[in-house]
């Protein structure tokens, strides 16, 4: 039998080249241009690769005078038909964070300004799709999300002493990812369990097995039933059952150009499951008279905050307590300034909700989380 427990989270470690101090008359010197030196994932882990980003994925670009950078865009093939633009997400003089599109295709990157100002230009990008998964597939308990409860675990036996190797195995390039040396006792269940990081940082969305090393002792063998293959993400989509992922322009991100709205409306049935899509802190539980009953919390190790609204009654955990992810939080509802059942979610970055963060367009990132889950 698969045993489990919660997944921790290694942020992925921006690397920064450091400036010399100018100015030789003593005044505030003007910024340069930017200066691109890469652009990849934000999780290296999930390119696996420079000048390569993943559709619905992070992406970081690094080099130096960074700061004015406020769009990506992907001006793809074939004139601008195929441009798709990502929001900046986060931004200093070294690094620039956004959500790449979906819509988004090979070729070259420009970096805007105000006013759609050209600041600078990646020749080119490789774009590559998002991982397909099938969820239905997947059997149960052999799921794992960062934050969560359950943890990936491997079990063997042997039947006399034995110096043995397990290796955790990437689905897709079949690279050797992490590796166990057990000295194993005869009549003894072992078990490997792994913390979801790859060389220090998240490990990126996909499928992994574990297997055990060849060449390795007859005597070994996996317990029956022990989690040998498994799917692994970072994020659980909220809405545990029947849902859309809105009916209108007003439902997106800004309202479709009417109103300020930070967030994505999506409806489901008043009373339909909500969970944590990201564990962490919950920083506010209450009431409010246009978001009725919501939710903040503080996902563990993205420095990020995710907000729930119109909940049907007050949330399920309250200020301080710290949640997994796909915890039930509530449930679907109307409450407050609302039209229909829905859920309002918000995605802050840091330092976090009305802690000067800002909001940025949760949708790339719900329709990933929504075909993974």
């Amino acid at each position: 039998m698969a045993r489990y427990r919660s997944l921790a989270l290694a942020l992925a470690v921006f690397v920064t080249v450091a400036g010399d101090a100018a100015g030789d008359g003593g005044g505030a010197v003007a910024p340069g241009p930017p200066d691109v030196k890469a652009i990849s994932c934000l999780t290296q882990s999930v390119c696996r690769s420079r000048d390569t980003v993943v559709r619905g994925e992070e992406m970081v670009v690094r080099g130096a005078n960074l700061e004015a950078v406020e769009r990506v865009v992907f001006t793809g093939a074939r004139g601008n038909g195929d441009d798709a633009t990502a929001s900046v997400s986060a931004t200093t003089e070294r690094s620039v964070v956004a959500v790449v599109p979906a819509e988004a295709q090979t070729g070259a990157v420009v970096l805007q300004g105000s006013s759609s100002s050209t600041l600078a230009r990646i020749d080119r990008v490789r774009v590559r799709r998002a991982l397909k998964v099938a969820p239905l597939d997947i059997s149960p308990g052999s799921s794992f999300y960062f934050g969560g409860r359950r943890k990936a675990t491997f079990e063997f036996t042997v039947d006399q002493a034995a110096d043995v190797r397990v290796e955790l195995v990437d689905g897709e390039s079949q690279a050797i990812i992490a590796t166990w040396d057990v000295a194993a006792e005869p009549g003894v269940e072992q078990h490997v369990r792994w913390n979801g990081k790859v060389r220090g940082a998240a490990a990126g969305t996909g499928r992994y097995s574990f297997r055990l090393a060849a060449p390795v002792s007859a005597s070994a063998k996996a317990v029956p039933e022990a989690t040998d293959a498994f799917f692994f993400a970072d994020h659980l989509f909220p809405i545990r059952g029947r849902h859309d992922l809105g009916q209108t322009p007003t439902n997106g991100f800004g309202g479709g150009g009417t109103r300020a709205h930070y967030g994505q409306d999506m409806f489901a049935n008043c009373g339909t499951k909500l969970a944590a899509a990201r564990g962490g802190k919950v920083q506010f539980a209450g009431y409010h008279s246009a978001a009725g009953n919501y939710l903040v919390i503080d996902g563990a190790g993205t420095g990020r905050d995710y907000v729930y609204m119109h909940m049907l009654e007050p949330a399920l955990v309250k200020t301080g307590d710290r949640v997994f992810t796909g915890q039930k939080v509530g449930e679907v509802g109307e409450t407050g300034r609302a039209t229909g059942c829905h859920l309002h979610f918000e995605l802050w970055s840091a330092p976090g909700w009305y802690e000067g963060g800002t909001a940025v367009d949760p949708l790339p990132a719900l329709r990933v989380w929504d075909r993974n889950s």
